[in-house]
Parts: structure tokens; sequence; C-alpha cells
């Protein structure tokens, strides 16, 4: 359990002797004015978590705040619908030199570029095999013929790009492609009819965003843990509030864990319809906290097991540090950065 996720509306992080309790208060079923109950919902010793996600209407006491600096516990606050709210995280290493190494990067115009090029590379690699799976149950759908064709040729433009300008034009052609055939891979009820956002019209781009965002704080957190800096990036342009360096990383983990995770909950029937409900602040449609509990105990557990199409027995949240870490060794000069590549073997 590296991540502990909380969504019971009204839920409350306590300090508890040396561990952290998570408890929640209701009125029993009756009249009267009787006295509420307290239920504990879990108790976790803080060996066993490396961030806690705090979603929707759930609180933290001042003690336990305390506690999780004192153990180096980032705590984030997210909406239902997955919007990122914000992150508290523990004093970073004193030492700057491994984040004027990443300035320095991000500013030199070939070094740059070359992390770009690897982001995009590992990105459309990872598309291609995700279609190709689908592709071997639907042999006689030409759509996945046609765009796992695009993307390879599209892999040969991102080798040879001489911009990060250009790398976003085909970054931006390559996604089209992709989710255009990806609709092809959704038979469980929930239908896709192609990726759309802000707000997420349908269950199925409502799943997408919520999982690019948990996934996202996710890498945000690990870079920080690691005295990088999230917001500054290489593909990504830096923008007031938007983590460029987590985005740039999450390119290569997006269709190879949050793509296949919803094409799996989807296929096999356990979200559906009934789970979803209309945003009325944002517009749109979310998760319903039925829907939260469903979304959150799969994850956990997904998480927490190899990379399918990967070969490695690392979890993947494993597979996240590694890859920070590998990012931090290219930046003091010890090796050079590779992005996550299905079908590969893969070793830290």
């Amino acid at each position: 359990m590296p991540t502990l996720y909380i969504t019971e509306p009204g839920a409350t992080v306590r300090f508890s002797t040396g561990s952290l309790e998570v408890t929640v208060t209701k009125d029993p079923d009756g009249s009267g004015p009787l006295p509420s109950k307290t239920k504990q919902l879990i108790e976790v010793e803080p060996h066993r978590i490396e961030m806690i996600a705090l979603v929707g209407r759930v609180h933290i006491t001042s003690q336990a705040t305390q506690f999780c600096l004192e153990n180096r516990i980032p705590v984030s606050w997210l909406k239902r619908n997955g919007d990122f709210l914000g992150r508290l995280v523990p004093e970073l290493s004193r030492t700057a030199d491994l984040r004027l190494l990443q300035y320095n990067a991000s500013i030199e115009i070939e070094s740059a570029l070359h992390l770009a090029k690897e982001f995009i590379s590992g990105k459309v690699h990872n598309s291609i095999s995700i279609l190709s799976a689908i592709r071997s149950n639907r042999k006689n759908n030409p759509l996945l013929g046609t765009a796992i064709t695009q993307l390879n040729r599209m892999k040969t433009h991102i080798k040879e790009a001489k911009d990060v300008e250009s790398l976003l034009g085909y970054e931006g052609t390559s996604a089209r492609t992709y989710f255009d055939a990806l609709t092809i891979g959704f038979d469980g009820g929930l239908p896709f009819n192609g990726r759309a956002r802000r707000p997420p019209p349908d269950p199925v781009n409502a799943l997408l965003s919520f999982g690019y965002v948990i996934l996202g704080n996710l890498i945000a957190s690990t870079i920080e843990a690691r005295n990088l800096d999230p917001y500054v990036g290489f593909l990504h342009q830096r923008r007031s509030g938007r983590p460029s360096l987590a985005l740039d990383i999450l390119e290569e983990f997006r269709s190879a864990v949050v793509d296949r995770f919803v094409l799996r909950m989807c296929n096999r029937k356990q979200l559906r319809i009934e789970h979803f409900e209309e945003d009325i602040k944002r517009g749109g449609i979310r998760l319903t906290r039925g829907g939260l509990r469903i979304f959150f105990r799969e994850w956990e557990a997904f998480m927490d097991k190899p990379l399918v199409g990967l070969k490695s027995q690392e979890p993947i949240e494993s597979l996240i540090r590694h890859q920070v870490n590998c990012l931090a060794s290219h930046f003091r000069g010890h090796g050079q950065y590779t992005p996550i590549m299905l079908g590969k073997t893969y070793t830290p």
C-alpha cells in the first residue's frame, strides 16, 4: 500500500500511538438525539505508505499532518472529479546541486530536445503496444492496422525532429491516431467514441482524465522526494502551476498504465453506468462515491503488480521511482535516460 487513497465522505485521518488511523463518524439510524458513532476504517503504520491522497470531503488533523511531515509522507488533496488541489511535502534536501543540473539541462537546447524525444518515443511505442494487444483479438478490424502503421511512421518523424515545437505537433497527431483506434477496444457496455475532456462528456473519458491526474500526482510527489523540480520540464513548456516534468514522465506511462487499467475495468464491467453521475458544478461526468471506492480498490491492486507487457517483476510504483532515479542519474552524467517500453526487458 505505497499510496493510501481516502475517499469516504467525512473521514478523518488522525494520529494514533505511532500510526495513522482513518475514522468516520456516522449517526445511527433512528429518531431522537442519539450520540454519533465513530467507525475505524483503517489503521496503518508509516513504513507501509509513501503518500496519502485525500479525495473529496476528507479531513486530516494537525497532529496527523505533523506526523506525516516527520515521516516524510506527502499529503495530496483532490476533488471528487479528479481536479488536483495541492500537495503538502516534507522538507526537501538542503542541497540544490541536482536541481541546478536539471535547470541547466532544461535551457541547453540539445539536451532538452533529447529528453523530450525520449518521453514522446516511449509514449508512441507503448501506444502501439496497446493497440497491437487489442488487434490480436480483433484481427479483422482495419482501423487498428492502419493506426499502428501511422504510429510507426510517426516514430521516425519524432527521431528526426529538429525542435520541441515539431515534437509537440507529432505528439498531437499521434494521440489523435491512437485514441481513434482505441475506441475499438471497449466492449464492456461503456462506449468510447474518442478522447474528449474539460469536462469529460462520458464515463470512459472521465476515467481516463481521473487516472491521468492520479498518476501524475504520484509522479510529481516522487520527483519532489528525489529533490528534482516537478515544474521544470523538457517537452511540456513551463507554465505557472503546471508540473511540467511530471507531465513529461507521465507520457510514457499513459497508455501502458492508465489506458490499460481503464480498458480492463470497463471490459470486465467492474464499473458500469450506474457508477457515474453528472458533475453539476464543473459539468461533464464523474464517478459516484461508490464508483470511487471501486476505482481505488482496483487501482491500488493494479499499481502493486508488475506492468503487463514489460519484462520485469517490478511493481508499477517501483518502476516510477526507478525512472525518476534514472533521470537524476542522467542529469549527473551517469547514463542516458530511456523510457519504459512495453515488450522490452527492464533492468533498473
